[in-house]
């Protein structure tokens, strides 16, 4: 079951001591077909990239059509020590991301085999560093979002679902999960149906749209205004990315001790594997490729927002 999944993993997670072989050695147990963790060195420390891949009957890795899906688990750290003794709130999104794989292990070992291949990514770092943010202060990794992407965004994703703790914020003010609108190529789209009968039959709830901005999509470093970095993936891709937020009703800062909250890291853990089961048997779209055609051929481009952009002053 999935609450075991969840916690088993906070049981690692919120030790002082974690890094990422202690979450391989739970992924591997359960039998997914490959793990690796890689330790990136940054200027403030380091942190252990985790990436398991979880192949389908029908997927590519057994040589068929079903496509591929990317769950991503976007964080600064899950804790934040010296400063901080403990899990803190912003480890709820690589918690629920690494649940997701586990439970996907854990089914196939049970008999129920996904149509489509599934790649998991997130990061392990028990001492990530604050930063000052309005209106809570951020946590901020000891490597930058370019590296992230470079070791959790992979070519084979034919669409991401990006999880992110978004507790810090005043734009959606209800706890639980909430979905982001489609992002492509620099493209704000539709909120996909697909995705919200998926989040109404997980929640039993109305389903909640976290708003976004065109800074969002673009690059940490730009120096403009980010919510947070819940679709910072989405400047390292042309496939479609989601962002799943798990939110709150009040402003809770990312370097809280005691603000994680497991009933909503279970239901992300939940949403992300029956969009899995569902988008590998193609009965999940994340957009419309016919609409995303038409906006394309009548307006452009508009993949120069996934890059950094110009400095004020310069030409081109």
């Amino acid at each position: 079951m999935t609450w075991r999944a969840v916690l088993d993993l906070y049981e690692v997670l919120r030790r002082a001591d974690v890094d990422g072989e202690w979450v391989a050695g739970l992924l591997r147990a359960a039998g997914a077909d490959e793990v690796t963790v890689t330790r990136v060195e940054g200027e403030e420390g380091s942190t252990d990239f985790v990436r398991a891949v979880l192949a389908g009957r029908d997927g590519r890795l057994a040589g068929g059509p079903a496509p591929t899906l990317g769950v991503i688990g976007r964080l600064g750290g899950v804790g934040a020590r010296p400063a901080r003794t403990g899990y803190v709130s912003d480890g709820d999104g690589a918690l629920a991301a690494l649940s997701c794989a586990l439970e996907l292990a854990r089914l196939r070992a049970g008999g129920d085999h996904l149509p489509g291949d599934v790649i998991v990514a997130t990061h392990v770092c028990p001492r990530a560093s604050i930063r000052p943010h309005h209106p809570v202060p951020f946590m901020v990794s000891p490597v930058d979002q370019e590296t992230m992407n470079r070791h959790e965004v992979d070519p084979a994703m034919d669409a991401l679902l990006c999880v992110d703790t978004t507790r810090g914020n005043r734009i959606l003010n209800r706890r639980g999960l909430a979905i982001t609108p489609t992002v492509k190529e620099g493209y704000i789209l539709r909120v996909s149906e697909d995705l919200l009968d998926v989040l109404e039959a997980v929640t039993g709830q109305p389903p909640a749209v976290l708003a976004i901005t065109h800074q969002d999509i673009t690059p940490y470093g730009n120096g403009l205004f980010h919510l947070n970095s819940i679709l910072q993936p989405s400047t390292a891709t042309p496939a479609p990315a989601v962002g799943v937020a798990l939110t709150a009703e009040t402003v809770v800062p990312g370097p809280a001790v005691g603000a994680a909250q497991l009933l909503d890291v279970e239901m992300a853990a939940r949403f992300c594997v029956a969009v899995a089961t569902a988008f590998g048997a193609g009965e999940c779209r994340f957009y419309d490729e016919t609409e995303f055609a038409r906006l394309v051929a009548r307006y452009g481009s508009l993949a120069h927002l996934q890059t950094p952009g110009r400095e004020p002053g310069e030409g081109g």
